[in-house]
């Protein structure tokens, strides 16, 4: 694959990481079936998706990173597959995938790394806004960062404080982590803030040397692991996010605000957002019978399904599972579908 990007020949890696449970939206997403992977109508999966961004980039090399019980589905033409020992979070991760690019096309290239869940229609747009990011890190010999302007006080992201100008971009003055909806709606009002998109861009041989600074342990197992197939130090890492383990203890961090569209597809709210509906506001998945019923969002893989006089509601009827709630209140599903999975596990 040739690099055909114009951020002054900088050689590009993209690294999609697949992982997480999509607790969120289960059962359309549940052990056997991981979040990214779900078709989601003739759209196809959310990972089909981030794997056309990821080729729009025209990048040097394209590549998952992924736990072994998950790479049978990250198999796509274009390509590599980088299996991760074990979960252990992002950092981890994200450290493994340097030393996968370092290894491949040396330190002077840029690690761009996308999530693989995430729902961005507007390709040329995000190839633009992550070109531009991948150029001013690089010349700042910082790390990048994708900014979503928030459109809510959204209570299940972190938050990014702008500094000053920098380019086309701001310097991070800080990270703030999850805040309730009062402190989000402050965060807002100020015109400050930004969503964490988790979409970065890492110039390798600053990736490493910063990592050897703040958590030298991560960047010595996966360069072990890349340079020699030796698995067990990173069985011994200790999960932590990318966030924690090393943006918010970095000085020299960048964003870019997006201007497109984007979603993290995080509950069912947002996927009857991104979904096509009918003339009554109703997205449907399947099969179903529906009278009466407006502004739902309606899966079933099952021919006998019907939903009547309903307004408002996310109806799941699929073989692993079957789900019944308002949709403005979908993300509270976690904790009943993660004691759920409990009982399973202490069933077996």
């Amino acid at each position: 694959m040739k690099n055909a990007n114009s951020v002054n020949n900088v050689k590009l890696g993209v690294a999609i990481l697949a992982g997480g449970s999509g607790t969120r939206l289960w059962p359309l997403s549940h052990p056997g079936m991981p979040k990214p992977f779900v078709r989601l109508g003739e759209t196809g999966s959310l990972y089909d998706e981030a794997v056309r961004r990821a080729l729009a980039l025209s990048p040097e090399v394209v590549f998952t990173v992924a736990a072994e019980k998950i790479l049978p589905f990250c198999e796509r033409e274009g390509v590599e597959l980088l299996r991760e020992p074990c979960a252990r979070n992002t950092a981890p991760a994200v450290a493994l995938a340097g030393a996968y690019v370092r290894k491949k096309l040396g330190g002077d290239s840029v690690l761009i790394v996308l999530p693989a869940d995430h729902s961005i229609p507007e390709t040329d747009k995000f190839r633009e806004r992550f070109l531009t990011l991948a150029g001013l890190a690089k010349k700042n010999g910082g790390f990048g960062l994708i900014g979503i302007q928030p459109t809510y006080p959204a209570t299940g992201y972190g938050y990014i404080e702008k500094g000053e100008e920098a380019g086309e971009g701001y310097r991070v003055r800080s990270f703030r982590e999850k805040p309730d909806s009062e402190a989000a709606a402050r965060m807002i009002g100020s015109g400050q803030f930004l969503w964490n998109s988790g979409m970065f861009a890492f110039p390798v041989d600053t990736l490493e040397k910063e990592m050897r600074l703040h958590s030298p342990a991560y960047v010595e197992a996966a360069t072990r692991y890349v340079e020699t197939g030796d698995e067990k130090p990173y069985f011994d890492l200790k999960p932590d996010s990318i966030d924690y383990a090393l943006m918010e203890k970095t000085n020299e961090v960048y964003v870019v605000k997006s201007d497109f569209k984007w979603s993290d597809v995080g509950n069912f709210k947002s996927l009857w957002e991104l979904l096509p509906k009918d003339g009554d506001g109703n997205a449907v998945l399947g099969r179903a019978a529906v009278e009466n019923c407006r502004n739902c969002l309606i899966i079933t893989d099952r021919n006998e399904t019907i939903v009547r006089e309903a307004e408002g509601m996310t109806v799941v009827d699929l073989r692993s599972g079957s789900l019944c709630t308002p949709t403005e209140k979908s993300e509270a599903i976690k904790k009943a579908v993660e004691s759920l999975m409990a009982e399973k596990k202490e069933e077996k």
